[in-house]
């Protein structure tokens, strides 16, 4: 009926508002990021530059997930400051992994016997996860798990947390 249509019609409209929404609310932290990043003034940043750019285009084409594109930047520009989390050897003993344990001031994952306490045990696939978007295999990406994506976030914020407080 008409009014089935007009409600359907009403639905879209919302989950369009919302999505625009999430959409400029992910490009606001990665401008802000962004700026964490470059603090010196007059200093070429080309790589943060066209790290943002990138991003800031595959949220405009909405080519995948708004909240992978914004971990994505993150974990990339803390590569090109020199803070990449190590996700697939000890960032300690450089043992290879995949290890169980993720450390911020220890530099990302470590093995049993590099942990600290205050080290996290994030799931396997978050750090898969993490290291897809760390290198762009977004096919792999956009396949995992929204509660991996939501781990993966929460590392992601910490460590990015850590390392401006302390970089």
């Amino acid at each position: 009926t008409d009014r089935e249509r007009e409600r359907e019609r009403e639905r879209d409209r919302d989950r369009d508002r919302e999505r625009q929404r999430e959409t400029e609310t992910i490009a606001s932290a990665i401008l802000e990021a962004a700026e964490r990043f470059t603090v010196q003034e007059h200093e070429p940043a080309l790589q943060q530059f066209l790290l943002l750019l990138g991003s800031l285009n595959a949220l405009a084409k909405q080519n995948y997930d708004a909240s992978l594109i914004l971990d994505a930047y993150l974990l990339r520009s803390l590569s090109v400051a020199g803070y990449a989390p190590s996700l697939t050897i000890c960032s300690k003993c450089q043992k290879p992994g995949p290890h169980k344990y993720f450390t911020l001031q220890g530099g990302g994952s470590v093995c049993v016997e590099c942990k600290n306490t205050a080290s996290a045990t994030p799931k396997p696939e978050t750090l898969e996860l993490m290291a897809n978007l760390l290198t762009g295999d977004w096919v792999k990406a956009q396949a995992s798990e929204n509660k991996f994506r939501s781990e993966a976030s929460g590392l992601i914020a910490a460590y990015l947390q850590w390392h401006l407080e302390r970089g």
